[in-house]
Parts: structure tokens; sequence; C-alpha cells
């Protein structure tokens, strides 16, 4: 078996056909269907049935598309690998961001990668905090950084923690809610919030709700945390985020922290693939994100 038969049979597998692979491994139909048809004698194993136009993988072919995405993204990151070694700090690191890391740790680490490996290629993509594990996941990205628990559904991967804080309740002066001690979510979830997504922690502190609690729950949804902070300026939505998001608006008085039972953590942590921890590079990458979130600033740029 070849490293072109494992490509063949995971593209079978994602496009559900013969035809479909073919266009994207840019083949023809026929040279496809007579390469499977080679191998499966060559193993004496049936790896698709074929119904018309479709294919579905059997056991033993559904097997190897499982073993087969593992192996070709180990292959793309030796190269990768290889890549970097020859062109020294002129390779490229692709990092994949949530709403908050966006923010922190993300700045910082960009201006040490740029004093320590000015000839490096980086590309950043945001998305949301499942979004950024499924970048990492599905190879478009060589680190992430975000939350742990958004990485459960993916397997074993590497993590490194880089900093916690607390999530809080931000609301702009004279709203309701500040005049509660302690408040619960019977009592906030009566007001709409906003927030980039609802983690398994919000979940647990809100607990059964009747339709109207969930609708505000999930009022106002995004990715970009100055939308948010700006709703919870302008209206009396109630913004939920880690603290260091608002810190800005804390100092000027624009927003005020409520005092709720809310008590869940933020952890940011930056991940990778086994497979690309190996890389010097992501290493490297990792040591200078934590210090990033531990150092003075102006101390690393002496």
């Amino acid at each position: 078996m070849e490293l072109r038969h494992l490509e063949q049979i995971l593209e079978i597998c994602r496009a559900g056909g013969f035809s479909g692979a073919a266009r994207k491994l840019q083949i023809s139909q026929p040279t496809l269907s007579k390469s499977i048809a080679r191998l499966e004698a060559q193993l004496s194993l049936k790896l698709f049935d074929r119904n018309g136009g479709a294919a579905r993988p059997t056991a033993y072919g559904a097997f190897v598309a499982q073993r087969a995405e593992t192996l070709l993204q180990g292959v793309a990151a030796l190269s990768r690998d290889l890549e970097q070694l020859a062109r020294g700090e002129e390779g490229r690191v692709r990092i994949a961001v949530g709403p908050a890391s966006r923010l922190k740790p993300l700045p910082e680490l960009l201006r040490r990668v740029a004093l320590r490996f000015p000839k490096l290629h980086v590309e950043t993509i945001q998305e949301t905090g499942p979004g950024v594990m499924k970048a990492l996941h599905d190879g478009r990205v060589d680190m992430a950084f975000g939350y742990s628990e958004h990485a459960a559904r993916y397997g074993e991967l590497i993590r490194k923690k880089l900093f916690e804080d607390a999530i809080v309740l931000a609301v702009r002066p004279g709203h309701p809610a500040l005049a509660l001690a302690d408040a619960g979510p019977r009592e906030l979830l009566a007001y709409p919030f906003a927030l980039p997504n609802v983690l398994p922690g919000i979940e647990r502190w809100a607990g059964d709700m009747t339709r109207e609690e969930a609708d505000n729950l999930r009022a106002f949804v995004s990715d970009d945390y100055a939308l948010i902070i700006q709703r919870a300026i302008d209206t009396d939505t109630i913004a939920m985020g880690a603290s260091f998001l608002f810190e800005p608006q804390l100092r000027d008085g624009q927003l005020k922290i409520v005092s709720s039972t809310l008590d869940v953590p933020y952890a940011c942590w930056m991940l990778t693939t086994a497979e690309r921890w190996r890389s010097p590079l992501i290493k490297a990458m990792a040591e200078l994100s934590k210090a990033a979130v531990t150092q003075n600033p102006r101390m690393a740029a002496a």
C-alpha cells in the first residue's frame, strides 16, 4: 500500500463516490477505480461497496480511512518540518485563535516572534472556540489558543496551560443588576446576555432554564468582543467573559462588574498535535507564548 492509496481511499470516503474523489485528486475516474481495484486484489479485501455512482466503505475501508487521515497529517507535518529545516527562519507557522485569545496572548506573542524569528511567515485565523480546535484537528493550522474543554472531542492533543482568569459579568453603570448581591442565574437570566459561546461551566451554573431564560442566555452571540462590549455599554445586556477583556472599560467607568454566584474559571491553553509538537519551531512558539503572559514586555524587548 502506497501513500497515494491512502489519499484515494480518504477522498472516496469524503466524496461518497469515485467520480467526486477523482475530481478532487485531479485524475480520471477509471484511473481511480483501477487503482483501488488493484489494491483490493493485492490485499484480498473489499474496501468499498459500489452502488451506481455511490461508494460506501466496508469495515475494512473505514478502518483504512480512519488510519489514513492521521498518517497523512503526519506526512504533511514531516514535509513542513523538512521545509522549515531547509529554510531556517524563513518557514511558516499557522495559528488559530478564539475571541479571547485573539486579544491575549496573540498580540504579545506576535511581537516576540517578530523579534526572535524576523523572517518567519505567520498566518493567523480567528474562529469560534470549537472552531479553533476543529482547525487544529483538520490540519489547517499548526497550533491553536483557546479553551481546553473545546478540545475534548478531538482525542489526544498536546496542551500547554498559559494563564487563568475569572469569568465575570459586566454591565453599564445604572444597570438594575448592580443593585443585587451574589445574584444567581434566576435573577440575572431575566436580562439578555452577550457572549461568544456557552461553555459547559456556564450551562451548569444556569441549571434548568425556562425558554425565556435560554433565549436570554444566547440573546447576543458574537466572536468579536468589541461588539459584545459595545452591546453592554449601549443596552441592558450583560456581557460575559474573562475579566481581562473588560479592563479598559472598567477603568474608564463604562462598565461595572455584577456581584453574582458565577464561579467559572477561564483558562487559556496553547494546543497542538503530537506530530507538530516534534517540531523545534512549535516548541519555541510554546515558550514564547508562555513568556508573553508571564514576563514584562519591555524586559523581553531589551
